[in-house]
């Protein structure tokens, strides 16, 4: 059975052991609808550290407190972190965060699916 969740910002599930986070399309992230997303994530991973997909294509920008928020505390029960995007400028939203925020777990942006889940591959799930 697939643990599913979802609000207005995001739907997130875990299948295979990676924890699928998708989010809606989203003009701007703020640190409100971060601290959000945190909450929702966290309600379906029964203390449990996942591999993260985190799928960025339809969020056009975030503010700097947002992605602060969620290097920091939003990498609370992450082994990894993959960034995906699509835009030219999200993908460079994406590595300014990386460069300025310095999440806790490893984390890269990728534009391709698959190359997202083959890094994340190498990180297990923690209890």
């Amino acid at each position: 059975m697939i643990k599913r969740a979802q609000n207005n910002f995001a739907e997130v599930w875990i299948e295979n052991d990676i924890l699928y986070f998708v989010y809606a399309p989203l003009e701007n992230l703020s640190l409100d609808i971060a601290k959000n997303l945190l909450k929702l994530r966290l309600s379906i991973q029964n203390n449990k550290e996942y591999p993260i997909l985190c799928d960025l294509r339809k969020v056009i920008q975030a503010d700097k407190e947002a992605m602060d928020y969620l290097a920091k505390e939003g990498s609370v029960q992450a082994t990894a972190v993959a960034l995906l995007v699509q835009y030219p400028h999200t993908k460079s939203t994406a590595q300014f965060y990386l460069s300025t925020s310095i999440p806790k777990v490893d984390t890269e942006v990728f534009e391709d699916k698959l190359k997202a889940l083959a890094f994340l591959s190498h990180y297990p799930v923690k209890n």
